[in-house]
């Protein structure tokens, strides 16, 4: 991919990422002079309908969103059976990378980036798409730690009918809300579940359920209850301690029911850090402030005025006279004038050095000069060269600068020095051998020798399991110049076989279908229906559509009967004679083909009473009356 230009427009430089489905390529704008981002579809998913609705509903769900929170996408299309996506390219890291640089944040830090999360989460939820996969590593940082929601990969429009827990479309299972986990319903409440889960790792450094095995960690979603952020780290405000608990309620409707609600707390939170970790009292003109060593008040009259105390390690408050507030005010602002007059002298000073002491001269350009020939550019400048230090490069020839600093055209006094970087030219090395490994494992090592991955293609082959390398070029032990481009041929396993639909077919039909098409019949169970005939086939496992290896089994379930529906009538005073009659408690149960037992009625009647049951059943099944707790007889009901 690199070097190709797609769209006759963005030329791709460099990959930056790769991804369960797609790889992430810079690129530049050729048009617009502007660096992009590329999303491109794995090679392996080109043919596969169900992964290139999904990119194509990443594209559809993000281009319909404009807000400075979310990565903004451009333009999409196909070329040569690539899919793509142009998308904001962020020149920065993500919040994951973020937080394990600085191990947790404080609670201001940590309350801002969920803000700037909420507001994007608000704007796609304003126009219908649910997120369903917040975490932090999809939340890229600018340099000015702005937050950017990218990846909306398995994002939905809200439907009634909003189902997540496939394997394409569930969340990470760190943040995954429990109605996620249970495949239930999901909307707007769930994206801010999995925010509160972003807000606890930012908070504490941690994540509340983190095991080995996934499916122990989504059933701890579902089950338990977090610990409190607060028991980790003391000094998390109580308030943001229950906003956090608040959003990770088992229960949506427990939960914050919009992106609104909760911005309401976040902005309380944030307006009262500026007071300290209080609980954010809203103040009055009456109040007085007591936050320790923080504040002290000002009594004037009828009114109490607030003041930073200088000192912070004081635990008194003080009241002024009126006397003392002017005589403090006066004082305050003698020291102002004192301040700014000395300000002004230094400044003049500093003007008076850098005009006296020499001239200032425009920095030259010497990138690509050798180091004699950027010595006498400088002196006749009055300036210096100092070689900072030697790399190798393999687009600079040795000998040759490739960065200065300053750069050109900035100004700098005479007798400076100008800091250089010199090319020591191309390096080479020994292309490693990768052929047995693992994709993951032959892209670490090729580029753990300097060296670059230039294409991977994926090919059926009978002799290597699917994702292992069975071919490479250049090939391995081969000495080459660092940088040098390889291209590995990934094994896709064997060529497997589409599993055919049988659902509907007679047992016997189906078998042939099965054996038709290089699979083999798995078990044959039997069952009942209320939509298929006795001999018709009710479902098969895999599904049809399914590609298996060559020979696999294919379950099938076979209708035993339709199901129909009969009244039963009982007549008490056939199993039971009392005079006069009485009270009884009377259970029926219906004894199914299938060896199954069904209570079909539970009540309490007089002892001749006569009443009628609708049952639903199939061919010949047999029901048990009991009275009181004894059987008195039996029967059969014929469907």
């Amino acid at each position: 991919m690199l070097s190709r230009t797609l769209g006759k427009r963005y030329e791709i430089v460099e990959l930056i990422g790769r991804g369960g489905m797609a790889y992430v390529y810079k690129a530049r704008d050729l048009k617009l002079n502007r660096y992009v981002a590329v999303k491109v579809l794995r090679e392996e998913y080109t043919e596969n309908e169900q992964f290139i609705k999904k990119f194509d509903r990443e594209s559809q769900a993000v281009a319909c969103l404009s807000h400075p929170n979310i990565v903004g996408v451009y333009d999409v299309g196909v070329q040569d059976n690539i899919y793509y996506i142009i998308m904001e390219y962020v020149d920065g890291i993500t919040l994951k990378q973020y937080l394990m640089r600085k191990g947790r944040l404080d609670y201001t830090e940590a309350t801002r980036f969920v803000m700037d999360i909420s507001n994007a989460l608000r704007c796609a939820h304003e126009n219908k798409i649910i997120h369903r996969d917040i975490k932090p590593h999809n939340i890229l940082l600018t340099r000015d730690l702005v937050p950017k929601v990218a990846d909306f990969g398995i994002a939905r429009a809200i439907t009634s009918s909003t189902v997540t827990m496939t394997n394409q479309t569930m969340g990470s299972v760190h943040y995954i809300s429990p109605e996620q986990a249970k495949g239930g319903f999901v909307d707007e409440r769930s994206d801010l579940y999995s925010l509160g889960i972003l807000y606890y790792e930012l908070l504490t450094g941690k994540l509340p359920f983190d095991e080995e095995n996934t499916v122990t960690i989504a059933i701890k979603h579902i089950q338990e209850e977090i610990v409190p952020p607060k028991m980790l780290e003391p000094k998390i405000p109580e308030r943001v301690n229950q906003i956090v608990i608040k959003l990770t309620q088992k229960k949506p409707d427990e939960r914050y029911q919009n992106t609104d609600e909760l911005m309401e707390d976040l902005e309380a939170v944030l307006e009262n850090s500026s007071f300290g970790a209080g609980e954010g009292n809203h103040l009055g003109n009456d109040t007085h402030i007591m936050r320790e060593g923080l504040f002290h008040v000002e009594n004037t009259g009828s009114h109490a005025t607030v003041h930073p105390e200088e000192d912070e390690d004081d635990d008194e408050y003080y009241y002024e006279t009126p006397k003392e507030t002017a005589a403090r005010k006066k004082k305050r602002k003698i020291i102002l004038i004192a301040v700014f007059a000395a300000v002004a002298v230094v400044a003049m000073g500093i003007m008076a050095y850098a005009f006296f002491s020499g001239k200032t001269v425009e920095v030259p350009d010497i990138k690509g000069k050798t180091t004699a020939e950027a010595k006498t550019t400088l002196e006749k400048l009055d300036l210096v060269l100092e070689v900072e230090k030697e790399v190798y490069n393999a687009d600079v020839a040795a000998g040759l600068i490739i960065t200065q600093n300053p750069e050109s055209g900035k100004e700098l006094q005479s007798g400076k020095t100008v800091k250089v970087t010199v090319s020591k030219g191309v390096k080479t090395g020994t292309i490693p051998s990768v052929i047995g490994m693992s994709e993951a494992d032959a892209v670490k090592a090729i580029e753990a020798a300097n060296f670059v991955v230039g294409e991977i293609k994926r090919e059926y082959n009978s002799n290597y399991n699917a994702d292992i390398v069975f071919q490479m070029n250049p090939n391995g032990a081969t000495t080459a110049n660092e940088g040098t481009k390889v291209t590995i041929y990934v094994s896709k396993g064997e060529d497997l076989i589409t599993v055919p639909s049988v659902v509907g077919q007679t047992e016997t039909d189906a078998k042939s279908t099965i054996k038709n098409a290089g699979l083999t019949v798995g078990t044959v169970t039997n069952e009942a229906s209320t939509d298929y005939a006795k001999g018709m086939v009710i479902r098969q496992s895999p599904t049809d559509g399914n590609q298996v290896a060559k020979g696999s089994d294919v379950a099938i379930v076979v209708s035993s009967g339709k199901i129909s529906t009969q009244k039963l009538t009982i007549d008490l005073s056939e199993y039971i004679q009392t005079t006069p009659a009485k009270s009884v408690k009377v259970k029926v149960v219906l004894s199914a083909t299938d060896k199954s037992d069904k209570v079909i009625y539970e009540g309490t009647n007089m002892s001749d009473d006569v009443f009628s049951v609708n049952v639903e059943g199939y061919g010949r099944e047999t029901y048990e009356v009991f009275i009181d707790g004894t059987s008195v007889g039996t029967g059969y009901i014929d469907f």
